[in-house]
């Protein structure tokens, strides 16, 4: 199964999931959009023109996703204006979402990143990752 994001195009699904989660990724616009759903939440619960709102307004959000980073990241030994990179969009059921830039050269961040947090437009959050564990399997 598909999901159409208008003015985005088809997401086509992940392969590999967790057990009770389902994605759907596209990379055809520019940054990657994933779109995940975890049981018991189903599609139904996608508010797909939410997600449609944010992809038209993605060039203004990525610069407050950029700015919110900088904010959080500005007094750390090794940040500068290109410390972050390859941002992905992440939606799922609800109006929360989030930026992550997989991507950041600040010395002692994780592979995983730096994520912002946004609820509607604007940003909540900023996360360095660096408390998640990461799993060997």
């Amino acid at each position: 199964m598909t999901i159409t994001i208008p003015g985005l195009g088809e997401l086509l699904p992940v392969a590999h999931t967790p057990e009770g989660v389902a994605c759907w990724n596209s990379t055809a616009a520019g940054p990657s959009v994933s779109v995940l759903v975890e049981e018991p939440a189903t599609t139904a619960d996608l508010d797909l023109p939410f997600i449609a709102s944010v992809v038209r307004d993605r060039e203004r959000l990525l610069a407050a996703a950029r700015e919110a980073v900088a904010d959080f990241l500005r007094d750390r030994p090794g940040y500068g204006p290109d410390a972050v990179s390859d941002p992905e969009f992440t939606f799922h059921p609800g109006r929360d979402w989030l930026v992550r830039f997989a991507e950041c050269t600040v010395p002692g961040l994780t592979e995983l990143g730096v994520v912002v947090v946004f609820h509607d437009g604007d940003v909540v959050a900023v996360d360095d990752l660096a408390d998640v564990e990461l799993d060997d399997d």
